[in-house]
């Protein structure tokens, strides 16, 4: 998989997560933030097992993690807990959605289960592959292969969008 899939579903749940107060800045930081969480299995973290799809992409080890995140958000004041559970929900889904994305992969096998079990995992959908080599050059399959994840993921962030501008605070006229 790209990062590219893997940013438009994190920008799909950003959408969402972000709150609408606050500075424009700020409110750009989070979401920057959701994205990267999205993508987060794939840092080249040095004993992360990147190359194996063991550590980075075991259910139970990023679990862990978010669960620690999420405890040091909890320790804050409850003032700060408040405002931020909508962010932590978000950058908790935006990273657990990278091994479903990847799990769609037609050439993708990932070992989520890992230390407990090293089973690999594979949802194929036929026209998801992973890329060849790592760009440039973008040569025929890469774009092909751009495109068809455009084409899946994007629709997800036109309905997150959609969402958030529908008027659900529209009174109903009186009849």
């Amino acid at each position: 998989m790209t990062s590219l899939g893997h940013c438009l579903v994190g920008a799909s749940v950003g959408v969402l997560c972000v709150p609408t107060r606050g500075t424009l800045y700020r409110r750009l930081i989070i979401l920057v933030a959701i994205i990267a969480a999205a993508n987060l299995p794939d840092w080249p973290i040095p004993g992360w097992g990147h190359d194996r799809l063991f550590v980075s992409h075991s259910i139970f080890v990023n679990g862990a993690a978010i669960v620690c995140l999420a405890a040091c958000f909890y320790l804050q004041r409850s003032r700060v807990r408040q405002a931020h559970r909508r962010v932590i929900i978000g950058l908790a889904i935006a990273w657990l959605s990278h091994f479903i994305l990847d799990s769609l992969y037609v050439d993708s096998r990932l070992a989520m289960f890992w230390p407990f079990s090293e089973a690999l995992v594979s949802l194929p959908v036929p026209w998801l592959k992973t890329l060849p080599h790592v760009p440039p050059p973008f040569d025929e399959q890469v774009i092909r292969i751009l495109l068809f994840e455009t084409l899946t993921f994007l629709p997800f962030l036109m309905l997150a969008v959609a969402i958030c501008r529908w008027p659900f605070n529209q009174k109903m006229p009186y009849q």
